[in-house]
């Protein structure tokens, strides 16, 4: 009985306090995306791209034009007892400009990954280009959290 009334009390709280899930409006964007400069990793680079393409409202009039600048390393991180590579560190380093209204705000988005070394060169491959499109959904992600908290 207990659980049947605290459950109405939730709905009832939620219902009436504004409640509204975060992702409720990342199809509803209304700005217009305009891509000037695109500099560093060309993979990461055309991911974000063409994930700030899927949503952008070309019709609108907030025009933001936007800088991107990818720095991506694959360094060595550990090594087994012959020498050879047995993990890796990709590193990925974003920044970029965005102008709306002549105002200019920079974002620099950091994204850090251990991988393990494969024996198959294919499968590590694939592997790191999956890394790579986390890397640039995630990019995306806190790039559509900024744009929607500029005024």
């Amino acid at each position: 009985m207990k659980k049947i009334i605290f459950n109405i009390f939730v709905f009832f709280f939620l219902s009436n306090c504004g409640f509204s899930p975060i992702y409720l409006q990342e199809n509803n964007m209304d700005y217009n995306v305009q891509i000037e400069n695109v500099e560093g990793d060309r993979q990461i680079n055309s991911l974000i791209v063409s994930q700030l393409n899927i949503n952008n409202n070309e019709k609108s009039i907030n025009e933001i034009k936007i800088n991107i600048n990818t720095e991506y390393k694959k360094t060595i991180n550990s090594k087994d007892a012959t020498g050879a590579a047995a993990s890796y560190e990709l590193f990925s380093k974003t920044l970029l400009d965005i102008t709306k209204n002549n105002k200019t705000e920079r974002l620099e988005v950091t994204k850090k990954f251990i991988m393990d070394k494969n024996d198959n060169a294919f499968d590590q491959d694939n592997y790191e280009k999956t890394v790579k499109e986390n890397f640039a959904s995630s990019i995306v992600e806190q790039l559509r959290y900024k744009l929607n908290s500029l005024e």
